[in-house]
């Protein structure tokens, strides 16, 4: 009999790092991770641990075998700076490392007789504006407004998005029979700032590496603007936003991607 388990991609990264533990704290459900490096010895008693590729289908063949998932947090991504230097890498990681992994929760919905929950954090690299003109006329953004990303990770997280929508909504949609769908939920995340991990990668890494820098006295060369802001958000408060939204009713959301943002800096 296969044993009950929260699947967590990438959970080597700086969201894995605060998720693993708030979900260990308060979930009896056994946490499976996956990710291509190990876990820090502070994580690694609180999961079962599988350190390989979101890409390798024998070993996710071999995650079902084994648990039923009930919830994935899909982590795993190659982030902003580098999906630039190496966007066909980008792509093939962000988006069809997803797509299988979709596919995978939706056969597992199937096989339950019960939505499997796919909790997925997306990023404010979904929008894009002309130029800085046309933003200054929009301080706000709405979900579906620009969404014109010019960035390999941000084309990568709005197509993801449009996927997990067609999982939860219209999958198989001319079949005789609809199948039980997954649900899909999604935040798009600002820049995130963690005190305990570095960042890896990403565009709105200057924030977090000012303040690691001047924690530990030392300088920072800032390679944006003086007059430069961005969204950020803390880790906790990105983490506790991720597990309101995957413990919020399906009945009390109005949508399946949000925005979600803290601070400027």
């Amino acid at each position: 009999m296969r044993k009950k388990g929260i699947l967590i991609t990438g959970a080597a990264g700086e969201i894995g790092d605060t998720l693993v533990k708030a979900l260990a704290e308060r979930e009896a459900t056994q946490i499976v991770t996956l990710d291509l490096k190990p876990l820090s010895a502070e994580l690694t008693p609180l999961v079962i641990h599988n350190q390989g590729d979101l890409m390798d289908e024998a070993l996710l063949a071999r995650l079902v075998s084994e648990y039923e998932i009930s919830t994935i947090f899909h982590l795993a991504a190659l982030l902003s700076t580098r999906a630039e230097f190496t966007p066909e890498l980008a792509h093939k990681v962000n988006v069809e490392g997803t797509m299988g992994l979709l596919k995978l929760a939706s056969e597992q919905s199937q096989w339950r007789g019960e939505p499997v929950l796919f909790i997925f954090p997306s990023s404010i690299a979904a929008y894009g504006m002309p130029d800085l003109e046309i933003k200054a006329e929009y301080p706000r953004v709405r979900e579906w407004e620009w969404n014109y990303p010019t960035t390999m990770y941000g084309c990568n997280k709005l197509y993801c998005e449009m996927l997990g929508i067609y999982y939860s909504q219209y999958y198989r949609q001319l079949a005789t029979e609809r199948p039980v769908m997954l649900d899909f939920r999604a935040l798009r995340f600002p820049g995130l700032v963690s005190a305990f991990t570095l960042p890896s990668g990403g565009t709105s890494d200057y924030g977090p590496e000012m303040l690691h820098a001047a924690a530990k006295g030392e300088n920072y060369a800032c390679f944006v603007r003086a007059d430069s802001s961005i969204p950020f958000m803390s880790m906790p408060d990105a983490i506790k936003a991720l597990l309101k939204l995957a413990e919020a009713p399906a009945a009390n959301l109005s949508r399946r991607v949000y925005n979600v943002t803290s601070f400027s800096l």
